[in-house]
């Protein structure tokens, strides 16, 4: 097989036999089908593809596609270019404000430190000697700096100068290769290799005493001189409970007894709250190193709590500082970094409550014995009033254990309210989530109906188009069929014209000639003689004499003929104009709306009616 498939090429040969109940024609037409065929004769129902011009075609639309995918990403690459500007912008803001609030705070603990040294250090002060050796320490620290600074700093910027001058009285040389300015070169680059190996162990040496210092700043004996740690409650009965004095053993036992209740009902309390947050406590920092999670905790403090977006700021920034982190592992450690907050501060209101409560049992204690000292010595004087003591005393017991009571409802709603506040707290936390969550759906949403309604309104736009394409091919149809009725009309009129006009030249020619003929005889009738005078010649004409001898005034503005036209303001009074123009200013005057607006807008004054034109009055009108 030759490779050609000839199937869509042959239809079916019948003999003459099978035709013999075909028509002649359809027989012919048979036979030429197969001496087609078998002579090899071309036919145009089929034609060869050029697939060369195919590709090309398909090249074209690639790249053209590829343009616009190309320019699609350039505008999404400048999107996200301005808002990373944005973003940057509210970061330098941000940073601004807490830069500038960082240097007020270091001028305003600046000027407190000089003011307490010069107030210690002055004669006659307790620590005047300590303070003394403060000052003599610091001076000798300024002299250490300046010493370094001439040992190794000066040098450095004295070499940079000589190599700048070198450079420049040298620049041509270099070109030029000079052996004895390469080698000094060469010599100056040892020079400078020599310098940066230098200045690196110099580096090295500070950064490790950088690294000393910090850890001895950072170390446990320095941290109980200067770190105020966290009240601690001392627990148990407190001695000026005991050296109160009550006639009644047992009031006073009950009352003391009420100071160790009290501390197990707080320690109960900071105990649930240390196992509450156990996971917090577990690990240090959260995972993270110390560096990291400094550097978390400033650049969050960095933007205030009334900041709009303040949280998505500060994630965009700790994206930027930490590039290694995922936005998952940061909100973890956000978290991590609330409930750490959360709890020292949980922990420091309740050592407070816990100081608060024992000093006023105290006071209570205090004052409810010195009411039964008092009752006591009533007694003594009055033994009438025993009885009254005794109830007075019982009415007391029942107050202190009132108290108690009111003193355990009021903690257990402490309680309660720092449960449901924490609970609101966790669900502000999801709500917020849950919003960031509905306002990227919302936003998906609204992109994939912008493109849809893109695609729809694209689509009616064409439907519109072909249907205006439509109407104006059939109104041109129209059009055309008019326009040969009035040719042809407009033919058939200007010849009637024509030939009207013929005549009338004739008829005026006749006329002219018969009118001539007249005036010549009468030319000859009344013609004057006239006498030769030569000096005529010489003397002035009328048209001279009344130019030089005339004098009237002559209006320089006077138009040179009758204008016959509209003014400015009767053209600017024609509602029409004033249409047009807001038409054309709003970018409508060609479309559809304005055509049928100015057809519709009639002149200030009606034409008259035997001005209306009758040459197409057989026409049919439009829309008709």
């Amino acid at each position: 097989m030759s490779g050609r498939d000839y199937k869509t090429f042959l239809t079916n040969h019948r003999t003459e036999s099978q035709l013999a109940g075909f028509p002649k024609e359809k027989i012919k037409e048979e036979d030429k089908y197969v001496r087609r065929f078998t002579e090899g004769f071309k036919t145009t129902t089929y034609r060869a593809m050029d697939y060369e011009e195919l590709k090309t075609l398909a090249t074209v639309k690639k790249m053209a596609a590829h343009k616009s995918l190309l320019k699609i990403k350039k505008i999404q690459q400048a999107s996200k270019e301005h808002k990373d500007q944005n973003l940057i912008k509210q970061h330098k803001l941000a940073w601004q404000k807490e830069f500038i609030r960082l240097n007020n705070a270091r001028k305003r603990l600046q000027v407190e430190m000089e003011a307490f040294i010069r107030q210690n250090a002055e004669d006659g002060a307790v620590c005047s000697h300590s303070f003394q050796d403060f000052e003599d320490y610091e001076s000798s620290i300024v002299n250490d700096f300046n010493h370094f600074k001439t040992d190794t700093v000066e040098p450095v910027w004295n070499l940079r100068e000589d190599l700048k001058y070198w450079v420049v009285e040298h620049q041509n040389d270099t070109k030029e290769d000079d052996e004895s300015v390469l080698e000094e070169h060469k010599a100056i680059l040892e020079t400078v290799a020599s310098v940066n190996s230098q200045q690196e162990l110099v580096l090295e040496k500070l950064l490790n005493e950088q690294l000393s210092l910090e850890q001895e700043l950072s170390s446990g004996e320095l941290a109980e001189l200067c770190h105020t740690h966290e009240r601690k409650v001392q627990g148990g009965i407190p001695m000026e409970a005991f050296e109160l004095e009550c006639p009644d053993l047992d009031l006073k036992a009950s009352v003391l007894q009420e100071f160790i209740l009290l501390d197990e009902q707080h320690r109960a309390r900071l105990e649930d709250l240390e196992q509450e947050h156990a996971q917090v406590l577990g690990s240090e920092r959260g995972g993270w190193s110390e560096e990291d999670h400094y550097l978390f905790q400033v650049i969050v403090e960095q933007y205030p709590h009334d900041m709009t977006n303040r949280r998505m700021l500060y994630i965009d920034r700790l994206k930027r500082h930490f590039p290694g982190k995922s936005r998952q592992e940061l909100v973890d450690h956000e978290d991590w970094c609330t409930r750490h907050k959360y709890y020292h501060d949980r922990k420091k209101a309740l050592m407070l409550d816990w100081l608060r409560d024992r000093k006023e049992l105290l006071t209570k204690a205090s004052a409810t014995f010195a009411e039964v000292c008092m009752a006591q010595e009533l007694e003594e004087v009055k033994n009438e009033f025993k009885q009254k003591q005794k109830e007075l005393c019982d009415v007391l017991y029942d107050k202190v254990q009132r108290w108690r009571e009111q003193k355990m409802e009021l903690m257990w709603l402490e309680q309660q309210e720092e449960e449901r506040k924490r609970k609101e707290q966790e669900e502000l936390m999801k709500i917020e989530e849950e919003k960031e969550k509905k306002k990227r759906q919302e936003q998906k949403e609204k992109l994939n109906k912008y493109h849809i309604q893109q695609e729809e309104e694209q689509r009616k736009r064409r439907e519109e188009e072909q249907k205006r394409m439509e109407e104006l091919k059939k109104i041109l149809q129209e059009q055309a069929v008019h326009d040969k009725e009035r040719v042809k009309f407009r033919e058939e009129q200007i010849l009637k014209k024509e030939i009207a006009k013929y005549e009338k030249e004739q008829d005026r020619l006749r006329d002219e000639e018969e009118r001539e003929q007249r005036l010549e005889a009468l030319r000859e009738k009344v013609r004057p003689v006239v006498a030769s005078d030569p000096e005529r010649i010489w003397n002035d004409t009328e048209a001279w004499h009344s130019r030089v001898t005339g004098d009237e005034d002559i209006n320089i503005q006077k138009p040179l003929f009758k204008m016959l036209g509209f003014s400015a303001n009767q053209v600017a009074s024609d509602p029409r104009v004033r249409l047009e123009q807001k038409l054309r200013e709003a970018g409508i005057q060609g479309s559809d709306y304005g055509r049928l607006m100015m057809k519709q807008m009639k002149p200030p004054t009606q034409p008259r009616k035997d001005m209306e034109s009758t040459v197409f009055k057989h026409l049919p009108k439009d829309g008709s």
